[in-house]
């Protein structure tokens, strides 16, 4: 038995040719063996199956004349997954730019000096110094908070240092703060570990975005052979939200 269409030599119970058309045993197109011409398709694997009047398989015409079920749940899944990435891509960098964000993170190793701040404080030359008698060791800034760190650049602070020792500098450090009042704050110096700390208003231009009010967070660290200044700015309508914060990057930082 040969197929109608292509000519070629049907095996025994072969129902379709290698064509792909259906054998026909009676020489009529779509005829099939066990019953007649199905005229409104029968199912098979799932599926509704039927023919054409010239015998083709409307299954298969619905394969090549457009795309399956599957193929469009596919593409959906693709879909999804490329708008669920870039969600996570802006989340990330939403989540990056926010400074109380931990992960973000990131530790400054520098020839004098090693701290951890957020990623999103970038270093900037785009300072006015602090005054004489420091040496700026780097300034970092962001959108919503800012440090500047410097060593002190005066040789009576170094005397001090070998005469009266750590201890002893700390102890006049935090006596001379006790007496200080800055923009009518007064000051309350504390220590915290190796630190020395204070609190209190100040204004500078250029630190953080959209104000010049700022909240500062000054801390000192006296070594063996140098003292460095530590300062940290907010917002000071932001200063609860962010001093928790400032006060882990003070405690990072350590000179060389």
């Amino acid at each position: 038995m040969r197929c109608q269409y292509c000519g070629r030599e049907a095996q025994p119970g072969q129902v379709y040719c290698e064509c792909g058309h259906p054998i026909s045993l009676s020489g009529n197109t779509g005829f099939q063996q066990g019953g007649g011409f199905p005229q409104d398709g029968f199912s098979q694997g799932g599926f509704q199956q039927g023919f054409t009047p010239d015998g083709r398989d409307l299954y298969s015409l619905q394969k090549k004349s457009g795309m399956g079920l599957g193929g469009k749940i596919l593409i959906m899944i693709l879909v999804l997954a490329l708008l669920g990435g870039g969600g996570f891509l802006a989340y990330k960098f939403i989540k990056g730019r926010d400074p109380l964000d931990e992960s973000s993170w990131e530790k400054i190793d520098k020839a004098e000096f090693s701290i951890t701040l957020p990623s999103s404080m970038k270093e900037s030359d785009n300072i006015v110094d602090i005054g004489s008698g420091y040496k700026r060791l780097a300034f970092y800034k962001g959108d919503k908070t800012a440090a500047y760190l410097a060593k002190y650049d005066n040789t009576n602070v170094t005397a001090m240092i070998k005469s009266q020792g750590i201890e002893g500098t700390k102890a006049y450090l935090i006596e001379n703060l006790k007496r200080r009042k800055i923009n009518n704050h007064q000051l309350e110096p504390k220590t915290r570990g190796d630190l020395i700390t204070v609190e209190y208003p100040v204004q500078r231009k250029n630190y953080i975005k959209d104000t010049d009010k700022l909240w500062m967070l000054d801390a000192t660290l006296v070594t063996d052979t140098f003292a460095y200044e530590i300062e940290f700015f907010c917002a000071e309508s932001e200063k609860d939200k962010y001093i928790d914060a400032m006060y882990k990057w003070a405690d990072s930082f350590k000179a060389k």
